[in-house]
C-alpha cells in the first residue's frame, strides 16, 4: 500500500494535477482581484453620482427660489400656488358689521350752480302749493364741462404818443411769455399724465385730442415735461442736501434701463420726505457720493454688500438690516435636504415670528417698558440661538456668522424705538418706479434722467406729507416762469 501511494505521488498525472490547481488558483486570485477592481470603480463612481446628484438638487432648489425664500420681487414667480382659504368662502360687497364708506359732501364754497327742482303746481290737480320748511333732498353731481379748455390770444399792441412822436409796444407779460403754447395747469396736467399715470406721449396726445379737441405735437409735449423737470430742481437739490443730516434712511435699488445700458434706481427714504436718485453704478460710490462721510444715521436697508462696504468705511454711521430678508433666507435654508438645517431653520422661525409678535404688541403701547425689555430679551435670545446652536453645515454655519458679525444691526431696533425691523418703507416707494420702469421701458438720455428721478420725487413726498401733488408741480412751474422762490419738499424746518 505505501509503495503504492509512493509510487502514485512519483508519477506525473500528480505532478500534473498539482500544476493545474495552481494554476486555477491564480486564475482564480487574478479575477478576484478585477472584481474588487471594479467594485472600488463602481463605489467611486457611485459617490460621485449621489455627489453630482446632490449638488443638481441644491442647484435646482436655488432656480426654484422665489419672493417667498429669498429677496427676488413677486413679480419673478412664473407660478403661484393659489392660496388656502382658511376662512370659507365669503359673499362679494360689505360684509355684516362693517361700516359703509361713504363720500364726504362738496363743501357749500365748492359747488358753483345749484338747481332747485320743485313742482310750481299741483301735478295731480292743478292747483296752487306751498313751498314748506322740510329739508330738501340733495343729490350732488360733478360733470366735465363741455371744452375744459380756455384758449387765450396775447396781442403785444404798440402805440404812439402824440406828444413826444415816440412808438411804444407793451410786451407780454414774462410769465405768459415763458409759458408758450400751453398754460401752468395745462403744462401741470401733462407732467402728470406722464409722471404719476405712467402715460406714453402717444397716450397723452390721445387724451388731449379726444377729451379737450386739443392736438399737440409730440415735441411740445417733451418741451412741456422738460419745464416742469426744471421747475423741480431747487426742491430735488434741497432735499438732496438734507439727506447727510437725517438721523435714519431708508435705502433700497433696483434696476433701471438707458439706452440699452443698465443703470440703477436708488430711493433715500426719510421720515419726511423720499428721494429717488439713478445712477450707473450699483456700488458703494453712490453711497459715498450722496451721504458723504458725516453721516452719523442709521441705514435701514437689505444685506447687499454695498451697505455693509459704506459701514465698514464709516464707523459713526450704523445700520438696521431688514429682517424680512433673513427670514426669507431662513425659509430657503429650511427647505435643505439636510435635516440639521431643516431644524436649525424651524428653530430660527420660531424665534423671529416671536420677536415680531412682540414689536408689533410695543407698537401698540409704545409706553410699556415690559413689552419693551421683552422685545430687548427676545432679539438676544434669537442670537444665542443663531450662533450657539447652528449645526456644522455650511447653509447653518453661515447664518450664524452672519449674526457673529451683525447681530446688533439686525437687532437695533430692539434698541433704539422709532426703527422697523423691515425695510417695507423703501421698498413701497420702489412700487412706483417699478411700474414705471415696465411701462416707459426706461429712459434714454441724462435729461429723461433728470426728468424721473425729480418726478418721482415730487411724487412720493408729496404722497408721504399727504399734499397735492397737482397743485405743488404747478407752484413750482409758475415760480420758474415768474423767476420767484420754488415751494418747498420740506414739511417743516430742518432739525
Amino acid at each position: 500500500m505505501v509503495n503504492r501511494l509512493s509510487d502514485f505521488a512519483n508519477s506525473g498525472e500528480l505532478k500534473r494535477q498539482i500544476a493545474d490547481w495552481e494554476r486555477r488558483y491564480t486564475e482564480l486570485l487574478q479575477h478576484i482581484e478585477r472584481l474588487e477592481l471594479r467594485l472600488s470603480q463602481a463605489e467611486k463612481r457611485a459617490a460621485a453620482a449621489e455627489r453630482r446628484v446632490q449638488q443638481l438638487q441644491e442647484e435646482l432648489r436655488g432656480a426654484k427660489k422665489d419672493s417667498g425664500n429669498s429677496s427676488k420681487p413677486p413679480s419673478s414667480d412664473i407660478v403661484k400656488p393659489p392660496k388656502k382659504n382658511t376662512r370659507g368662502k365669503r359673499r362679494r360687497g360689505g360684509q355684516e358689521g362693517h361700516t359703509p364708506q361713504q363720500r364726504t359732501p362738496f363743501a357749500p364754497d365748492q359747488i358753483e350752480a345749484v338747481e332747485r327742482h320743485a313742482y310750481a303746481a299741483c301735478p295731480q290737480c292743478g292747483g296752487p302749493v306751498e313751498p314748506l320748511l322740510e329739508p330738501a333732498q340733495v343729490l350732488q353731481q360733478v360733470e366735465l364741462v363741455t371744452k375744459p379748455i380756455l384758449v387765450t390770444e396775447h396781442l403785444s399792441c404798440t402805440c404812439r404818443c402824440h406828444a413826444c412822436q415816440a412808438d411804444f409796444t407793451k410786451p407780454i407779460a414774462p410769465q405768459v411769455a415763458a409759458a408758450g403754447l400751453c398754460g401752468p395747469r395745462l403744462t401741470t396736467l401733462i407732467a402728470y399724465l406722464k409722471g404719476a399715470c405712467h402715460a406714453s406721449y402717444c397716450t397723452i396726445q390721445q387724451f388731449l385730442r379726444e377729451t379737450c379737441g386739443l392736438a399737440l405735437a409730440t415735441g411740445t409735449l417733451v418741451k412741456a415735461c422738460q419745464k416742469v423737470a426744471r421747475s423741480l430742481q431747487p426742491s430735488y437739490d434741497q432735499l438732496r442736501q438734507q439727506i447727510p443730516r437725517e438721523m435714519a434712511l431708508n435705502i433700497d435699488e433696483t434696476s433701471h434701463r438707458e439706452n440699452g445700458a443698465w443703470h440703477w434706481t436708488w430711493v433715500f427714504r426719510a421720515p419726511r420726505f423720499t428721494l429717488f436718485h439713478i445712477d450707473p453704478t450699483r456700488s458703494t460710490q453712490v453711497l459715498n457720493q450722496m451721504l458723504g462721510s458725516d453721516f452719523a444715521g442709521t441705514l435701514m436697508a437689505d444685506y447687499y454688500s454695498a451697505y455693509r462696504s459704506y459701514l465698514a468705511a464709516h464707523p459713526q454711521a450704523d445700520a438696521q438690516f431688514c429682517l424680512a430678508h433673513l427670514i426669507r433666507d431662513v425659509k430657503f435654508l429650511g427647505e435643505s435636504l439636510a435635516a440639521p438645517d431643516r431644524q436649525f431653520a424651524g428653530e430660527l422661525l420660531g424665534e423671529l415670528t416671536e420677536l415680531f409678535r412682540l414689536w408689533h404688541a410695543s407698537q401698540d403701547a409704545p409706553e410699556d417698558a415690559a413689552l419693551r425689555a421683552a422685545l430687548v430679551s427676545q432679539g438676544q435670545q434669537l442670537e444665542r440661538v443663531a450662533t450657539e446652536q447652528a449645526p456644522a453645515t455650511q447653509l447653518s454655519r453661515k447664518v450664524a456668522q452672519r449674526f457673529r458679525k451683525h447681530g446688533p444691526q439686525y437687532l437695533r431696533f430692539t434698541q433704539q424705538p422709532g426703527l422697523e425691523p423691515t425695510n417695507n418703507a423703501a421698498e413701497q416707494a420702489l412700487r412706483q418706479v417699478v411700474i414705471d420702469r415696465k411701462v416707459t421701458q426706461g429712459t434714454r438720455s441724462p435729461r429723461g434722467r433728470d426728468w424721473c428721478q425729480r418726478i418721482w420725487t415730487a411724487l412720493a413726498t408729496c404722497r408721504q406729507q399727504h399734499r397735492d401733488v397737482h397743485a405743488f408741480l404747478e407752484q413750482s412751474l409758475l415760480a420758474l416762469l415768474g423767476n420767484t422762490p420754488p415751494p418747498s419738499l420740506l414739511a417743516s424746518p430742518s432739525r
